[in-house]
């Protein structure tokens, strides 16, 4: 996904070049909690999103939606959500695929995604 990010680009080239990125990987592009019943495949959405003082900011989003800031150009200083929803199974609940979000905000600068603080590494499970 930050391969992808970068300033002078509409958002929704962004988000056309990320599901290329993903789909060439491997994984499926799915709906928002849509995940195909393909035990195989891992589905994933993109929601990033502009951030503000009041939760999704007024800048560029590269999301499915908000179809009117996904059209707006990308630009240094653009404070973003880079967040995703990967959808997949476990062989333990008969293949029902489970929901993993992963969100952590970045700054756009003209060397690209730059991530505000250190990123998730690895995945807490509660049990």
């Amino acid at each position: 996904i930050t391969n992808t990010i970068r300033p002078g680009i509409a958002a929704a080239q962004a988000e056309q070049e990320i599901y290329d990125a993903l789909a060439g990987a491997g994984f499926a592009r799915i709906g928002f909690n849509e995940p195909t019943s393909n035990p195989d495949v891992t589905d994933v959405v993109i929601g990033s999103h502009s951030v503000g003082n009041s939760g999704h900011g007024i800048g560029p989003s590269i999301a499915f939606f908000n179809p009117v800031r996904i059209e707006y150009t990308l630009q240094p200083t653009n404070l973003l959500s880079i967040e995703l929803f990967a959808y997949t199974a476990v062989p333990e609940w008969n293949n029902k695929k489970v929901r993993i979000p992963l969100e952590d905000d970045a700054v756009l600068t003209t060397r690209g995604i730059e991530w505000l603080y250190p990123v998730n590494g690895r995945i807490l499970l509660i049990r």
